[in-house]
C-alpha cells in the first residue's frame, strides 16, 4: 500500500534530480521563446499581421510541436531503457504511452480517426460540434480507457516505488488530456469570435506544452534518480546488500 510517505519521498527525489535540472535550464529558455513566437502569431492573426505559420504552436510540424516530438521521443526512449533495466510494467506501458504520442502528434492519427467517423456519427442537435471533432472525443476516450487499463494493471504488478513513479506521471499526462482534450473541444464547440478563438487556442498550446515539459522533466528525474540507485546498489558489497534488505 502507497502511503503519502512514499509520495512525498519519491518527488521530492525526483525533485532534486541533477540531471532534470539540466534538462530544464537547456528546454526552457527555448520553451520562452517558442512561447513568445506563439503570442505574437496570435496577435497577428488577430490584427491582421500576419506571421509564418511555424510560429503557431498547434500547426502541424511548427516550432513547437517540433519541440514535443522530442520530449516525448525522448521520454518513450528513457523508460524503455528502464524497462529494459528493471522490468517493471510500469516502464513498459509508460514507454508505449509517449511513444503513441509522439507517433499522434506527428502524423494527427486522432484527427484522421475523427474525418474517418464522422460520416457515421449522427451529432445531436443540441451539439454544436462538428461530427469529425466528435469522433475525435470517442478516440480519446478509447485510447484513453486503454491507457488507463494498463496503467492500473502495471500498478498492481510493480513494486511500490515503480507504483509511485506511475502516479507522478499518470497525473501529469490527466492534466495533459486537461488542456490537450478539453479544452480543444471548448475551442471547436459553437461559434466564437477571433479574440476568444486565440485566446482558447493560446491556453490549449501553452497548457499542453507546459504539461508536456512537466512531464518529460519528471520522466528524466526518474531515470536519473533510479540509475543512480542501480550505481549504489552495485557499489555495495553483497552482504551489506542482503543484511539491508
Amino acid at each position: 500500500m502507497i502511503t503519502k510517505g512514499d509520495l512525498k519521498q519519491a518527488v521530492i527525489d525526483v525533485a532534486l534530480s541533477r540531471a532534470m535540472h539540466r534538462v530544464l535550464m537547456l528546454i526552457v529558455p527555448y520553451a520562452c521563446v517558442l512561447v513568445g513566437l506563439d503570442v505574437a502569431a496570435h496577435y497577428g492573426d488577430a490584427t491582421g499581421a500576419y506571421l509564418p505559420v511555424q510560429f503557431f504552436m498547434s500547426e502541424d510540424h511548427s516550432f513547437g510541436e517540433f519541440l514535443e516530438y522530442s520530449m516525448t521521443g525522448s521520454a518513450a526512449l528513457l523508460m524503455l531503457l528502464r524497462w529494459q533495466r528493471a522490468r517493471a510494467p510500469f516502464y513498459l506501458a509508460s514507454a508505449i504511452l509517449f511513444a503513441w504520442l509522439t507517433i499522434d502528434n506527428w502524423v494527427e492519427v486522432h484527427e484522421q480517426v475523427g474525418l474517418a467517423l464522422a460520416p457515421v456519427l449522427p451529432v445531436p442537435a443540441w451539439l454544436p460540434l462538428k461530427a469529425n471533432h466528435l469522433g475525435e472525443l470517442f478516440f480519446f476516450a478509447a485510447v484513453g480507457a486503454v491507457w488507463l487499463a494498463g496503467t492500473v494493471s502495471a500498478y498492481w504488478r510493480s513494486e511500490k516505488r515503480e507504483a509511485v513513479y506511475g502516479l507522478m506521471i499518470g497525473a501529469c499526462i490527466v492534466l495533459t488530456a486537461v488542456f490537450g482534450v478539453f479544452i480543444d473541444t471548448l475551442t471547436s464547440l459553437g461559434e466564437h469570435t477571433p479574440n476568444v478563438l486565440n485566446f482558447l487556442a493560446f491556453l490549449e498550446d501553452e497548457g499542453e506544452f507546459t504539461m508536456l515539459m512537466l512531464t518529460f522533466a519528471v520522466s528524466v528525474g526518474i531515470y536519473d534518480v533510479e540509475r543512480r540507485s542501480d550505481t549504489a546498489a552495485a557499489g555495495t558489497p553483497k552482504g551489506l546488500r542482503t543484511a539491508s534488505a
